[in-house]
């Protein structure tokens, strides 16, 4: 497997060295981009498992692209004999239903792009105050979410809030993002 070399690195190494230059058009190109790389994978029936900042790369030419696909599996390939309630990813990106030892499913993924937006948003890491522990993952079950930036478009609140509804039938699909 040979995989192109990308200067940038992770999108988190990205916003913490370039948070205060960042352009609204930037972060929405920027949100566009991942939207639509996470809608390739869900229309070829995958799920990605293990969606985050650390996970998406830059090039020097500013193009993005998903990478670490590791946990990436068919989206049929849930099964009782499979290894589809083991828990994998970074927790406050993950969805409250995994941590209660659900199956992975495309709308754990959106769960998850719901709280890359808004950390590309606010370029703060979700939950960078806590320690992610079992404490996190239950307020995360309660129903705590990040902090949305007041000053932020409402239509983009509001699909933060779908993407990281407490029930994955009310999220978005990719294509709807």
């Amino acid at each position: 497997l040979v995989l192109q070399f990308l200067e940038n690195g992770s999108l988190r190494s990205y916003l913490d060295q370039n948070f205060n230059t960042i352009t609204w058009k930037q972060r929405f190109y920027i949100i566009y981009t991942i939207s639509y790389g996470l809608y390739y994978i869900h229309i070829f029936n995958s799920i990605h498992k293990d969606l985050h900042l650390g996970n998406v790369l830059q090039s020097k030419s500013n193009h993005i692209y998903i990478s670490d696909f590791g946990f990436c599996k068919p989206a049929d390939e849930n099964s009782p004999n499979s290894d589809s309630k083991k828990i994998y990813g970074v927790m406050p990106y993950m969805a409250p239903e995994i941590l209660r030892g659900k199956e992975y499913t495309q709308k754990s993924d959106i769960y998850s792009l719901g709280i890359i937006i808004n950390e590309i948003i606010s370029i703060i890491p979700p939950f960078n105050d806590k320690p992610h522990d079992y404490y996190l993952a239950l307020d995360i079950c309660r129903g705590k979410r990040p902090e949305i930036r007041d000053d932020i478009p409402d239509f983009l609140k509001e699909l933060i809030q779908k993407c990281w509804d407490a029930n994955p039938k009310n999220r978005p699909t990719s294509t709807e993002v």
